[in-house]
């Protein structure tokens, strides 16, 4: 069970007894770093070309072909600190989750974390609504977790609010 947002965070370098580990990516978006757990990445790739969209979301920035299939680009930084990126990088979330590619400036580390080193986040910032739960510290910073089916979710309620 996650910490409460008033305790501090266990190093991720500190062994924490008897608790499973999941994988995480930290990456790089903006200033900030997020993270996502490995197990919903199908792959992370150069940004080679992407096709614009007409009448969608402002952080959509189009659609990737990935193996014959298209998925819709997200701005990481767009959507959660409305900063336009130039980043050249993409994390391709796997096909169950949805055909979504989330552009990134790049991959940091990938590490292992207890579910006791996550501390709960609480805001009303209409940014961190939804997609980000928790966060850890790691060398000295916060890593932001994104919860990829909650930032699907927001995907589509802008879509079918009609946010282009």
């Amino acid at each position: 069970m996650p910490k409460s947002a008033e305790t501090t965070a266990t190093p991720v370098d500190a062994p924490v007894e008897n608790t499973p580990l999941e994988k995480y990516l930290i990456f790089t978006a903006g200033e900030s770093r997020y993270a996502l757990p490995s197990a919903v990445i199908s792959e992370v790739a150069a940004l080679e070309k992407f096709f614009p969209l007409p009448l969608v979301p402002g952080y959509v920035r189009g659609i990737i072909n990935r193996y014959s299939l298209p998925y819709a680009l997200i701005d990481v930084c767009l959507f959660l600190s409305k900063d336009i990126s130039d980043a050249r990088k993409v994390i391709v979330l796997k096909e169950e989750i949805d055909k979504i590619a989330l552009l990134i400036d790049d991959v940091t580390d990938i590490v292992d974390i207890s579910a006791e080193t996550l501390v709960d986040i609480e805001t009303t910032e209409a940014a961190f609504a939804g997609p980000v739960r928790a966060f850890f510290e790691w060398k000295g910073s916060p890593v932001f977790c994104l919860d990829a089916g909650e930032l699907v979710s927001r995907i589509k309620q802008d879509f079918e609010q009609g946010d282009a």
